[in-house]
């Protein structure tokens, strides 16, 4: 049975709660109203379990009384009382645990994870390069159940339990006030030692819930890598770093289940005391006549539920706060604010047909890092003008700026100071998603989604048709790959699963699924940053011609090292230490013997590292 997310379109904006009480009442309250009816139907299920020890007591009064006629079936209690009483219960149970695994379970926790997984989506590139790309994806999918499962608790122990003491109470206290007393006395202490292991456990838990995401992270950080470390023989060295991780994880769980083991310990003894002190007391009120022998054995049963229900409620109590330490550590992970978000007047971004002008005014970027004296940023003051059309290459070496000028165009990262405008329009004031459609990209490390090859081909525009995918493929030099793959699925050429990030793909073969993507996306602004980096000469030859004619009409940026890929570009600029330093045509800067030339004349010379003679 498929379920259905709740109200997918009564989502709450804005971020969850950075808190942990209000990031749970965030999810809570969207599904309050069902809450309160299984409330409602787990008192109702208590109440009925209240009343079989009190029916027990009714039926050893009838017993003593009709000793002599043994006619006890024919009281009326039992058909117009106990009858409609156990059929109500019945029914009540069944109900409850209908709507708990048909309208609770999965429902609320897809709600979980489909709110958490929005949330994050919306997070900046920053926050995905400082993480891992597993431990989100786990808080994410883990967030639901961790959320789900000490609500349910909540309300299936503790508040059953609870609603069950109370009512045995109330029970005792019709009979007899003094027969409640132990069981009064065993709550208190029961009470107590929860509000005072609790706490403790809680950190224990948090503890060991922060090194279990360690551990995770780094067994994924070694899977994803598993090349390198094949590559270099580390797998041994891999295995002793993961066994010490286990060992840190193994500690702070023992830690954890130590001070469980004291709680239960302690509420061993309190339970050993109220089955002790309670069918005491019970029969020396019954000796003394103040009871009947039924109620003076109603307090046996009672007094063993509530000693189980004890243990039930430890143990889910543990759970809870064993799983609300892995919601916390999801709070802290996913519940963070946008570094970058859109302004609240932000409108679409609108580029002409023939436009696509790109300006730099005065911008200043640092990645967040300190200026120290006498250094500059990583970009520092920059102004650059690109007309609608033109084609630019950015050179320059290392860590120059080029691809952190790409980044702010995209709007991956905001600007400390300056703007960055397109036909006129400062992108801090449009929309990320309407920037970026506007924006084609083909960067040198094309990863892929695990999905078809139409899947990624499509990607930027899915309502191609397939003429014009098929099209952009061969245009890639990409179609005669493509018709020969297979997966193990029985998928074959553009239905073809590509694996994940597109490994069962060459790097130069995931580059052209790349151009094929940019080419049918057709966006009027082109970046291509080390675009056919990937690709051996004969296919880089075919596709420069394609590149040239894509470019066509087109403000494009481009970004290579080689630089005899970009030298035919209408216009080179040439990045030193966040500025540019020189910007003209090929030949001009070559007649200026800066550092283009300097730079051409090494990869000209045949090695890069060779000096070359001056031009």
């Amino acid at each position: 049975m498929a379920y259905e997310i709740i109200s997918i379109e009564g989502a709450p904006d804005g971020p969850p709660p950075a808190r942990l009480w209000p990031f749970v009442w965030h999810f809570v309250r969207q599904i309050k109203g069902l809450l309160a009816l299984l409330l409602v139907l787990e008192a109702c299920v208590a109440a009925g379990a209240t009343m079989i020890p009190v029916m027990i007591s009714w039926l050893v009064n009838d017993v003593n009384a009709s000793a002599e006629t043994r006619d006890v079936l024919s009281h009326p209690w039992l058909w117009r009382t106990a009858a409609p009483i156990l059929i109500a219960w019945g029914l009540c149970m069944a109900l409850l645990w209908y709507i708990y695994d048909h309208h609770y379970t999965a429902r609320f926790n897809n709600l979980i994870r489909y709110q958490l997984a929005r949330y994050t989506l919306g997070h900046s590139m920053a926050y995905f390069t400082n993480d891992f790309a597993g431990r989100l994806a786990n808080k994410v999918v883990d967030g639901g159940a961790a959320l789900r499962d000490p609500l349910r608790s909540t309300m299936s122990a503790i508040w059953y339990c609870g609603f069950f003491v109370f009512a045995s109470i109330i029970a005792m206290m019709r009979f007899d006030a003094w027969l409640a007393a132990p069981t009064l006395v065993w709550l208190a202490a029961f009470i107590g030692s929860l509000v005072y292991f609790l706490p403790r456990v809680r950190a224990l838990q948090l503890a060991h819930a922060r090194h279990h995401t360690e551990l995770v992270g780094h067994v994924n950080d070694v899977f994803v890598n598993i090349g390198l470390v094949k590559l270099f023989g580390r797998e041994q060295e891999e295995t002793a770093a993961n066994l010490a991780e286990l060992g840190r994880h193994s500690d702070s769980f023992r830690a954890a289940l130590h001070k469980i083991w004291q709680m239960g310990a302690t509420h061993t003894a309190l339970n050993v005391a109220l089955l002790m002190a309670s069918p005491a007391l019970a029969l020396a009120q019954w000796q003394e006549g103040r009871i009947t022998s039924g109620v003076a054995v109603m307090i046996v049963p009672m007094a063993w539920q509530m000693v189980n229900m004890s243990g039930w409620i430890r143990n889910e109590v543990t759970n809870v706060f064993e799983t609300l330490a892995r919601v916390e550590e999801c709070m802290e992970t996913i519940a963070l604010p946008y570094s970058v978000v859109d302004a609240p007047t932000a409108r679409p971004l609108n580029v002409a047909r023939d436009g696509g002008k790109v300006e730099f005014r005065e911008i200043e970027f640092h990645y967040g890092r300190l200026r120290e004296a006498g250094e500059g940023g990583v970009i520092e003051k920059l102004s650059l003008t690109i007309p609608a059309g033109q084609k630019v290459g950015l050179i320059g070496r290392s860590g120059a700026g080029k691809s952190t000028l790409v980044n702010l165009l995209l709007r991956f990262y905001d600007l400390e100071a300056g703007r960055i405008l397109i036909d006129g329009q400062d992108i801090s004031r449009v929309s990320q998603q309407s920037l970026r459609r506007h924006i084609a990209v083909v960067t040198q490390d094309n990863t892929l989604l695990h999905r078809t090859i139409a899947e990624n081909i499509r990607y930027g525009r899915p309502e191609a048709s397939d003429d014009l995918m098929f099209g952009a493929a061969r245009r890639a030099h990409a179609e005669d790959f493509i018709l020969a793959l297979r997966d193990k699925d029985g998928g074959a050429g553009y239905a073809a699963q590509v694996g994940e990030r597109g490994v069962k793909l060459s790097g130069g073969q995931r580059q052209r699924i790349a151009i094929a993507r940019v080419i049918l996306e057709d966006a009027p602004i082109l970046v291509l940053d080390e675009a056919t980096s990937a690709l051996d000469s004969e296919v880089e030859a075919a596709i420069q011609q394609e590149m040239t004619q894509l470019m066509e009409g087109r403000t494009t940026i481009a970004i290579a090292h080689r630089l005899s890929t970009i030298a035919h570009m209408d216009r080179l600029i040439v990045l030193d230490r966040g500025r540019i330093v020189e910007d003209g045509g090929h030949d001009e800067l070559l007649a200026r013997n800066g550092l283009y030339a300097q730079l051409w004349h090494r990869q000209s010379g045949g090695f890069l590292g060779t000096e070359a003679s001056d031009p």
